[in-house]
């Protein structure tokens, strides 16, 4: 395993809605980042968390995530370190914390460091949200951040996402002591443990760098190679060497002036194509099932027709959510309907 370089970096949840069935592409992702951070000099490293439907279309929630620059490694990259953000210790720690009850699917974690509060919220065991709000340093900040995580609960009762759980779990307001400037202390043994969960995998913040380095890199190369080339065929021109075609027009990789960061906070960015389609128009299905196979897929009866399907797979305009022991769970837009084995 890579090495493992910390730095510290801002985190937030950002959101984009596409059509249903649509996922949007890095170039897409980078445009509709700049659209709603137009003041960003460089852009984030988008990781993804989860998509869902709803009425307004598909929504796609990231962590934006962006380093310091000039905390990045630069030509250490070439040792093999993998450069990740120092606050992936808390995804540890709430982790350990929401494994410690019997039913742990549905969890809000919250924690203050260096002033700044940071909350996770993991949605069926998966994480789904991260925030962080400065701020709340000083005797006086505890008391705000308790104050604040009453408005961000209020908030999970209407999202589209998390509304859909009975209730969230919530642990008292966590306030590790951590001193970064430690090589040792009790942030890094969590930290590297968050660096092998399978969420994590494949994270590197230095990614982007490196590709526009090899771009650049092998731009150069092709100009070295064009110009030889030429060269050559001037000195063998006698010799009856037919000139080849000219050689395309090479444009380096744009660079730009970085800009001060936007408002790293709670609030969700939303953007919407305008060539999104709009949400369908669902009814209670005409499904009967007649089997289900290790919870894993089931065959019945949709409109008469027959039909075997797992979970994930679109059914008309419905998708398999969840396939159970004795019911299969279809959503379509936001609503789910839950059919029954056996039932008509």
């Amino acid at each position: 395993m890579a090495r493992l370089q910390e730095v510290p970096a801002r985190i937030c949840t950002w959101e984009l809605v596409t059509g249903f069935g649509q996922n949007p592409t890095v170039d897409e992702l980078a445009e509709c980042f700049r659209r709603d951070f137009p003041e960003m000099g460089r852009l984030p490293k988008f990781w993804k968390m989860v998509s869902f439907n709803s009425s307004e279309g598909r929504r796609h929630r990231y962590l934006a995530i962006l380093a310091d620059q000039e905390e990045l490694p630069g030509g250490r990259l070439l040792c093999g370190r993998r450069v990740l953000p120092r606050s992936l210790f808390l995804y540890a720690r709430a982790d350990e914390q929401m494994r410690s009850w019997e039913r742990y699917e549905n969890f809000r974690y919250a924690a203050i460091v260096d002033g700044t509060l940071h909350v996770l919220v993991f949605y069926e065991g998966r994480l789904c949200h991260w925030s962080e709000e400065r701020g709340y340093g000083g005797p006086g900040g505890k008391a705000l951040a308790l104050k604040r995580l009453e408005n961000m609960d209020e908030f999970l009762k209407h999202d589209p996402l998390f509304s859909k759980a009975e209730s969230f779990r919530c642990e008292i307001l966590d306030t590790p002591a951590v001193d970064f400037d430690n090589p040792v202390g009790e942030w890094l043994a969590p930290f590297r443990q968050a660096a092998v969960d399978p969420f994590w995998k494949g994270l590197h913040l230095e990614q982007e760098r490196w590709a526009d380095r090899t771009t650049l890199f092998i731009i150069l190369l092709l100009m070295m190679m064009v110009a030889g080339a030429f060269v050559w065929m001037r000195l063998d021109a006698g010799c009856g060497v037919m000139p080849g075609p000219d050689a395309p027009t090479l444009t380096p990789p744009a660079t730009g002036p970085i800009s001060n960061e936007p408002r790293f906070g709670d609030v969700v960015k939303l953007y919407r194509p305008k060539n999104a389609a709009p949400a369908p128009e669902c009814t209670k299905p005409a499904l009967e099932i007649h089997g289900i196979v290790e919870r894993r897929l089931f065959s019945g009866l949709l409109d008469g027709q027959p039909v075997m399907k797992k979970t994930g797979d679109s059914l008309d305009l419905y998708r398999v959510k969840s396939v159970l022991r004795d019911r299969v769970v279809l959503e379509c837009g936001d609503r789910e309907w839950e059919v029954v084995n056996g039932a008509p």
